[in-house]
């Protein structure tokens, strides 16, 4: 019965080692290891990265060296998800927060969106990051707190929205009389607003885009 114990010890060690070396990492050579994972680092997007990630952080592989090529992929990241997590491994690294803050701030609009925005104010906030909030967030709340007057005037003033948007409140949409559209959102509690400007809501929504669309989540 000891033995079976032991042998059974030895057994779930042997099945930990090998999958906390999903990519057979310590089969290769140093130079080999570093090729596999600049190279995957540069060319992985989305889950498919994350994935990596995952498995070579369960390999205890220092991603340290590697953070030039984690720069480059930050300021290249076209998605959300992708900023998200190659900035937490950043940040985790011990890298220089002034580069991570210089990108961020320049890509605001890529992650500044639908329920990403949360997640990055909250990884801002914990890691006291300095990111210009926009104008129309109020200054004294890391949860976004809309002056949508100012939201407004921001938009209009940069032709991204009309007087009278389409607006979609938690995915339906919401009629409202003409000019009257900062009244109606005055009454939500809102949590996040994400828009389609007037350049491509046309093509997608007709004569009801012309004026841009405003997509509304409340809490």
């Amino acid at each position: 019965m000891k033995l079976k114990c032991i042998l059974f010890v030895i057994l779930m060690m042997i099945l930990s080692c090998k999958s906390n070396d999903a990519f057979s990492l310590k089969k290769m050579s140093n130079r080999e290891r570093n090729e596999y994972i600049s190279s995957n680092l540069r060319s992985k997007t989305g889950t498919e990265l994350g994935n990596f990630l995952y498995h070579i952080k369960l390999s205890k592989v220092d991603l340290k060296p590697y953070n030039q090529i984690l720069f480059e992929k930050l300021e290249t990241a076209a998605f959300p998800y992708d900023m998200y997590i190659v900035s937490e491994l950043l940040i985790e690294n011990g890298s220089d927060k002034s580069a991570i803050e210089n990108t961020l701030n320049s890509k605001i609009k890529i992650w500044d969106v639908g329920n990403w925005s949360e997640k990055f104010w909250d990884l801002i906030q914990n890691n006291n990051l300095k990111i210009e909030k926009p104008q129309y967030y109020s200054s004294d709340s890391t949860i976004q707190k809309y002056n949508i007057p100012e939201f407004m005037k921001v938009k209009l003033a940069n032709n991204e929205l009309g007087e009278n948007p389409l607006l979609m409140v938690d995915w339906k949409i919401v009629d409202y009389e003409k000019g009257k559209l900062i009244e109606v959102l005055n009454k939500l509690n809102i949590k996040q607003i994400d828009i389609t400007p007037k350049s491509q809501s046309v093509s997608l929504y007709g004569k009801r885009g012309i004026d841009g669309l405003m997509r509304v989540s409340t809490n």
